[in-house]
């Protein structure tokens, strides 16, 4: 994968290139996104169980670490997800690049990254954005409604609460700032997050 808009910011006869020749506006596709859509990526819970199973602590969280389990963002890689993949990035090129971004020129947002999350009971996650990525989003797997565990995304002087539900997908430009309050459901709260780039 090539990311159009990496390259196109650390190299200016680059940018002219996808401006003037392949008519890629580089500031179409950066500019700010915040959409809430549903969709079922049709992904059974114990894929998350026996993933967490097999690596118990990540690099990114698990036992020593109490905020919440957290793996590997790597997933966009695994096999058992490749639909689930496929999925996010049809919803992200043949509804948000052409119905909210209104473009219509050569490339196509990729998954650069994929990754999931267990909340349990009173844990949550703390104020952090996602700089190395265009879009970001969160799917919802498993949740119990109106137990906690809302998303705040921090849009320039506002504040977007979302208390979310099943199936639900959220996507936001990659810098954007974010957390997750406290969980109080007794089940587990599964999501599943992902970063997007634009490429070739």
């Amino acid at each position: 994968m090539i990311d159009i808009c990496k390259l196109s910011k650390k190299n200016k006869i680059l940018d002219l290139i996808f401006k003037n020749l392949l008519g890629i506006k580089i500031q179409e596709i950066t500019k700010e996104v915040y959409h809430l859509g549903n969709i079922d990526l049709e992904i059974e819970d114990f894929f998350f169980y026996d993933y967490k199973k097999e690596y118990p602590i990540t690099k990114w969280g698990g036992q020593e670490i109490k905020e919440h389990y957290q793996s590997n963002h790597n997933l966009q890689k695994n096999y058992k997800l490749t639909k689930a993949k496929k999925k996010l990035e049809n919803y992200l090129n043949f509804k948000i690049k052409k119905e909210i971004l209104k473009i219509d020129f050569p490339g196509n947002f990729k998954i650069k990254n994929l990754w999931f999350t267990i909340q349990k009971k009173d844990e949550g996650c703390s104020l952090h954005n996602h700089p190395k990525s265009i879009l970001s989003g969160v799917y919802y797997q498993k949740i119990e409604s109106n137990k906690g565990g809302e998303i705040n995304i921090f849009r320039n002087n506002q504040t977007i609460k979302h208390n979310p539900k099943k199936n639900d997908l959220l996507i936001f430009s990659s810098n954007i700032y974010h957390s997750v309050e406290t969980y109080y459901g007794d089940s587990d709260r599964i999501s599943l997050a992902w970063d997007a780039i634009y490429s070739f």
